[in-house]
């Protein structure tokens, strides 16, 4: 039954069509209604809370080559990518652009030592050491500028609504930004400093995971809800007391049909595919590098069992809806 640009702009499209929460709050009024009963308050629930920047980010080695001892290397390319790092912005670079300096260097020092460039045995020695150390600790920059990137981590936790019931996101950009992201960290060593730049200003024009997350709690709260209110009703046999079907189960069977499948679960679909695009490229990254980090080791385990918890909640909505109806004698898909 179920399947499992600017900020503005993305802002803009995301309050198209009604909210996810008044969706939700009109399903849980209707079936309170049909049911003649109040709906218990809602559970709190706090959202996933994304790993601090200094929880995350990975000291990273100081591993220089200056240029007056590389002076020899003048005649390589690699020598003008020395000055480049040892420039007053080079000190200072983000995180993705310290990673596209590493990534060339790990290209360009290879080719200069395997060239008829003369170069003396101990400084040859000096950058073969240090073109080991680099490689080694290749991985960190990869991780500083992947999750433990403060534009990366916007996409989770950005967003302080729900996704509207009917919008027109581009799910797919963002989707595609997400993989392009998981590929790069994938695949480094193919990539340019503008492939990890375009997937970072991409994702970073809506945070579609922080919207995933809002829209969860509030899908989880509301149909836990609505499913204490099912299977109270299904126990009493409150709709068939004497027996025969009151007309109450017609009505309630027109709420499940038109609101809850017609409405609600396409939405809930639409929610589960947008936390999707998201987590797998996460979970993705964070199994390729070897970096040991217990807060995202934390963090990703907690949005595995939110998104468990979320698809049990439909899958239980499904089972009371079928439990009211069999408690009459009747089956949510009949008319009868």
């Amino acid at each position: 039954m179920f399947q499992v640009a600017t900020l503005l702009a993305a802002l803009t499209l995301a309050g198209c069509g009604q909210g996810g929460d008044d969706l939700m709050d009109d399903y849980v009024a209707r079936v309170a209604n049909v049911l003649d009963a109040e709906p218990a308050p809602v559970d709190p629930m706090a959202l996933p809370s994304y790993p601090r920047p200094r929880q995350l980010r990975q000291p990273v080695p100081d591993i220089r080559i200056d240029l007056l001892d590389a002076w020899a290397l003048r005649g390589c390319e690699v020598f003008k990518l020395l000055g480049e790092r040892n420039s007053i912005l080079g000190k200072v670079a983000e995180p993705e652009i310290r990673l596209d300096y590493e990534r060339r260097l790990l290209t360009l020092l290879p080719q200069c030592l395997g060239s008829d460039i003369e170069i003396e045995d101990d400084l040859r020695a000096e950058l073969e050491s240090a073109l080991a150390a680099k490689r080694s600790a290749f991985p960190v920059h990869l991780w500083n500028a992947s999750v433990a990137n403060p534009d990366y981590a916007a996409y989770w936790t950005g967003g302080s609504e729900p996704f509207a019931a009917e919008d027109t996101i581009d799910t797919e950009g963002y989707k595609a930004a997400q993989s392009t992201l998981s590929q790069l960290v994938e695949s480094p060593m193919e990539s340019t400093g503008s492939d990890w730049l375009g997937a970072l200003e991409r994702m970073g024009q809506y945070p579609m995971g922080g919207h995933s997350l809002q829209s969860m709690r509030v899908a989880i709260q509301r149909l836990e809800q609505a499913e204490r209110l099912l299977r109270a009703a299904a126990e009493d046999r409150r709709l068939c007391p004497m027996g025969p079907a009151l007309k109450e189960l017609g009505f309630a069977r027109n709420v499940m049909v038109n609101i809850f499948t017609g409405e609600v679960q396409p939405w809930l679909v639409t929610v589960d595919q947008r936390f999707l695009a998201g987590f797998d490229p996460l979970s993705r990254i964070h199994d390729t590098l070897p970096i040991q980090n217990e807060p995202m080791a934390d963090y990703v385990g907690v949005l595995q069992a939110w998104h468990d918890r979320y698809r049990l909640r439909i899958r239980q909505q499904v089972d009371a809806w079928q439990a009211l109806f069999a408690a009459c004698g009747s089956q949510a898909t009949s008319a009868g």
